[in-house]
């Protein structure tokens, strides 16, 4: 299932991050330390929330843990770290480009000719990786 990140304010989301990176059941002033909130009313707040959209449960000791990692748009989960889906396709572009050099250079070390549509798309790919890279970093300072 996927939400909207929309529906979290910033330090809303940077709560539920906090939350998945533990992976443990945590109280409010452990939220407010560690994903640097202001006060423990604010990580209350943002716990309340994250309960009304069913990302966090409430254990019998009164702390804090996450129901399940969610989907959300624009990011791919790996592990416990979420990543903007520009920067994952920025990489595998760069992992394409990596593989045409290793194509490259036997050619150019025994002088033998390239074609220009192999350059050209070199080029392309160098291109593409790095306006995934610079969006994905965009995207992820945006949020």
């Amino acid at each position: 299932m996927e939400f909207e990140e929309e529906e979290l304010n910033a330090t809303t989301f940077q709560s539920y991050l906090y939350l998945v990176k533990v992976g443990k059941p945590i109280g409010p002033r452990d939220l407010m330390r560690g994903a640097n909130l202001s006060s423990p009313s604010v990580a209350y707040r943002n716990l309340q929330k994250l309960i009304d959209l069913g990302l966090v449960v409430k254990d019998q000791y009164g702390n804090y843990v996450v129901k399940e990692k969610k989907s959300m748009k624009g990011y791919i989960w790996f592990g416990k770290t979420l990543i903007p889906s520009f920067v994952v396709f920025g990489l595998i572009f760069i992992g394409i480009l990596i593989c045409e050099i290793v194509i490259l250079i036997p050619h150019l070390l025994m002088s033998s000719p390239i074609q220009e549509s192999f350059w050209l798309l070199t080029l392309l790919t160098v291109v593409s990786a790095g306006i995934f890279i610079v969006q994905g970093w965009r995207f992820k300072r945006k949020t």
